[in-house]
Parts: structure tokens; C-alpha cells; sequence
């Protein structure tokens, strides 16, 4: 029979379990609610030529809050959550449409006139919502980007290019870029049932793994420019997460049989596993990732952390990479401040060769950049405890 003092330090152990899980669901819902309660879904809530809330502009930023939320409200079987990305679409359609919108306001105006790949705002959702709710603004929205999309620059191999006039003066691969078009591009397939949408996302993803990966550090360089055929800048951290959030994205939507899952796989896994070798004591990961000097950052540290959660419970990884999701959570849980906010998180940046530019950046508090991989990182955190 069991000792009473193994009965004790079972019931402990089963205690802390209940008592953890508790709260993490407090501390996920206390974020979750806050964007809910932010976000406007009627037009009647504003006056003329009022702003609406950031949480409805069109940023990619509040696609991956969108995606969360959908997680979320699975996870909590919380209608709120799960109607979230619907009712801000919806609000965004509506207002597109009405007398009363601002037309100042720069992410609005990124809809109609898209100028750079990052103007792709909420796109991929359109074309998620237009599957299961079908509008002519949705379509609307969607050949606007794709004609943007069609004269876009790229290079000889038709993979996608910014041109980088500061610092850089050349054309240059931008490791941002890959989650600019691959969600979008896998959800136009899902949405029209032509293959080419797929094979895109797969091509433009394998290339950016050619151009970008460095095999020495382990890590994504964030630049490829065609002036010199070499890689630039530094490692950047949120730079890395938009890459392996785009690679995440794309396998959790693959056909199990698809030719290229294997070799997809293991770029993820490769990915992971430098990821992991900079990973700080406290669980996060740097501004510059492999710069100990530089802060922690609370976007990419949700990204990476998401990731690797998800990787867990998809079985992508190996078990082992458990207690580093795990790892990361926790440390997730000190950039929250005391009115769960989400703190440390760097601005938009541009690259640069100078290490002190990445350093300098400012350190804002509670931005969509971070609000969204921390809450994705929740939702998966909820299914690896179940």
C-alpha cells in the first residue's frame, strides 16, 4: 500500500496541478477579455470621423489576435472568443463602407492602396471569413491585395523582395514577408480549392529557408540583398518569429500526405532546435537573439513559445521540447505588469548592421505584436495540459 507521506505528495502535487492551471485560465482570460472589451463591432458605437479601436485597423498584428481568439474559443467554449474574428471583420466590411469612417487614418487607408508587403492587415482572415460568411467587401479586399501582389517586385525565381533604400540601397528578401503572404495564400486555397494558393506558400517558404537560415549560429538572418547575393543584418528576434509563426501556420494546415510535409517538418524542427540553444535562464529569448546584452522580448519570446507549445501537442517535436514551451510560458508570466498588461515588447523595426540600433529600440507596453503570440501561446499551453 501507499505511505501516507506518498498520499501527501501525491495530493500536493495534484493540488499544484489544479492550482497552476487555475491560473493560467485567470491570467489568459484577464488578456483575452481586455481585447474583447478594446474591440468595436458596431458602427454606431462611434461618431463621425472617430477612430476605431486599434483592435479593429488593418494590421497583421490583429490577424494572429484573431486566430487566438478562434483557439480560445474552443478551449473555453466561450462565444465571445469564438465569434471574435467574424464580428471585427464584419465591423471592419461595415465600415469600409460607411460616411462616418476617418479617412486619415493610415491602416485604413493600407486596405484599398496596399503599397507594401506589410500592408497585408487582415487579409488572411477575409479570405477565412469569406469561406464561411461570403461578402462582396470581403472579395473586394481580397483582389485588391492580389493585384498588389501581382506587380509586387521580386526576384529572378519569383520569390518576393523589399527594396531597402536606408542602409542597404538593393533589393532585399525581408524575413517579415513570409508571414505576409503564406497565411493568406493557404487560406485562398482552402477557400477556392486551387493548388497553386498551397504550392506558393510551400515555394516561397522553402526559399526563404535557403536565403535566410544560417547553418553556423542556428538562426535566421533577416535580410538577403541581391546587390551583394549575401545575407545582412542581425538576428533579429521578432524577425525569426514571423518566420517560424508563417512555418507553423503552413503545417497546421498541410494535408498529412503532402510530398513536402517531411522536408517542412524538418526546417521546423532545425528552426526549434537553434531557437532552444538561445533560449535565457528565465525562459525568454532577446531582442537579438544570440546578444545577451540586448532585453528580452515579450513578442518573440510569445511567438517562439507558441510555436514549440504547438509543435508539442502536434507532434512535430520530440516530447523533450515540452519543458522548453513550459519554460517559455513562465517567463512570459513576468512581463505581464499587475493590470496584465504585457510589457517589453520592441516597436515596427527596420534592419540595420549596427547591433547598438537593435539595442536602442524602445520598449512599449501591451502592442498587438505581443498580445496575439501570447495569447496563442495560452491556448496551446490549455490543450498541452488536457
Amino acid at each position: 500500500m501507499m505511505s501516507s507521506t506518498k498520499h501527501l505528495k501525491l495530493f500536493l502535487f495534484v493540488l499544484s496541478l489544479i492550482f497552476s492551471s487555475c491560473t493560467n485560465k485567470f491570467v489568459i482570460k484577464k488578456v483575452a477579455n481586455e481585447v474583447i472589451s478594446n474591440t468595436n463591432y458596431h458602427l454606431n458605437e462611434l461618431k463621425v470621423g472617430e477612430n476605431p479601436s486599434r483592435y479593429n485597423e488593418w494590421m497583421y498584428q490583429n490577424f494572429m489576435i484573431m486566430e487566438a481568439m478562434d483557439q480560445l474559443g474552443l478551449s473555453f467554449q466561450n462565444k465571445a472568443y469564438a465569434s471574435y474574428a467574424k464580428r471585427n471583420v464584419d465591423f471592419f466590411c461595415a465600415y469600409q463602407n460607411s460616411e462616418i469612417k476617418n479617412e486619415q487614418i493610415k491602416s485604413m487607408l493600407w486596405y484599398s492602396k496596399p503599397d507594401e508587403m506589410w500592408h497585408c492587415g487582415m487579409i488572411a482572415a477575409f479570405a477565412d471569413q469569406q469561406a464561411l460568411y461570403p461578402t462582396p467587401e470581403k472579395l473586394k479586399g481580397i483582389k485588391i491585395f492580389e493585384d498588389f501582389l501581382a506587380s509586387a517586385p521580386k526576384l529572378k525565381d519569383e520569390t518576393f523582395v523589399r527594396f531597402k533604400e536606408v542602409n542597404y540601397n538593393s533589393k532585399a528578401v525581408q524575413i517579415d514577408d513570409i508571414y505576409m503572404v503564406s497565411p493568406f495564400w493557404v487560406r485562398m486555397w482552402k477557400l477556392t480549392n486551387k493548388e497553386a494558393y498551397l504550392e506558393k506558400a510551400i515555394s516561397e517558404t522553402l526559399k526563404y529557408d535557403e536565403y535566410l537560415w544560417d547553418n553556423k549560429n542556428e538562426l535566421m538572418h533577416c535580410l538577403w540583398l541581391e546587390s551583394t547575393q549575401k545575407t545582412a543584418a542581425h538576428f533579429w528576434g521578432r524577425g525569426n518569429g514571423w518566420f517560424i509563426m508563417a512555418l507553423t501556420d503552413l503545417l497546421d494546415n498541410l494535408p498529412k500526405e503532402h510530398p513536402q510535409k517531411e522536408k517542412l517538418l524538418a526546417i521546423f524542427n532545425k528552426v526549434v532546435k537553434g531557437l532552444q540553444k538561445y533560449q535565457a535562464p528565465d525562459g525568454l529569448w532577446h531582442q537579438v537573439i544570440n546578444v545577451k546584452e540586448s532585453f528580452t522580448e515579450s513578442s518573440c519570446s510569445g511567438m517562439f513559445t507558441y510555436c514549440i507549445l504547438k509543435g508539442v501537442n502536434e507532434g512535430w517535436l520530440d516530447q523533450s521540447y515540452k519543458q522548453t514551451g513550459i519554460k517559455g510560458w513562465e517567463g512570459l508570466q513576468t512581463k505581464l505588469t499587475k493590470d496584465f498588461k504585457i510589457k517589453d515588447t520592441c516597436p515596427p523595426t527596420d534592419m540595420s548592421e549596427d547591433v547598438q540600433y537593435y539595442l536602442n529600440r524602445s520598449r512599449i507596453t501591451h502592442d498587438q505584436h505581443a498580445i496575439g503570440p501570447f495569447l496563442l501561446a495560452g491556448a496551446e499551453l490549455l490543450k498541452l495540459n488536457k
